[in-house]
């Protein structure tokens, strides 16, 4: 039902084009005066990474954030807050990539370990590769038409995330 108002405001109003793009994800529109909002999420990278300790404690578990003397619903609200704000900042400008925030920190975690405050920064960057690489598929791949981003992170992300699954060790 959303998407069917979705489509018809977007007809009634000239807009389907753009509308396709932000909801297939498309690098395509990102041009000065539809990208400046993403200058927001570099001092909310900032304060997670500043919080990064405490969020990975507090990811261990209600008991054992109290245990350490760290307000486990405060910074609950605080990192939800955060990722919220960040993952909306970047759906706005791009529209919506698949598997790009469920692969990628997971496959930093498998090769570094656990914690956050080192991971931060290697997470962000092996992101933007990964989209990058896609992007560049994408618009290689039906040259000279570009394809939806989405398509390509989904079908990366997917092989990417089925190899996560069956590398996974098997615990009885």
């Amino acid at each position: 039902i959303i998407s069917a108002i979705t489509t018809f405001f977007a007809y009634a109003l000239n807009y389907i084009q753009n509308i396709q793009g932000w909801l297939q994800g498309s690098m395509a529109n990102v041009m000065q005066g539809n990208y400046e909002l993403l200058y927001i999420s570099l001092p909310l990278f900032i304060l997670a990474y500043f919080l990064a300790h405490k969020i990975t404690i507090v990811g261990m578990g209600e008991d054992i954030a109290l245990n350490l003397g760290i307000s486990y619903n405060g910074i609950l609200f605080l990192g939800l807050m955060i990722v919220s704000i960040i993952t909306s900042l970047v759906i706005v400008s791009v529209g919506i990539i698949p598997f790009l925030g469920l692969i990628i920190p997971n496959l930093v975690a498998l090769y570094l370990g656990d914690n956050l405050r080192k991971n931060l920064i290697y997470i962000a960057l092996c992101g933007a590769l990964f989209l990058l690489v896609c992007d560049i598929i994408s618009r290689l791949v039906i040259f000279p038409f570009e394809m939806p981003l989405s398509i390509t992170t989904g079908v990366l992300g997917s092989l990417i995330f089925i190899f996560l699954l069956l590398k996974r060790k098997v615990y009885a």
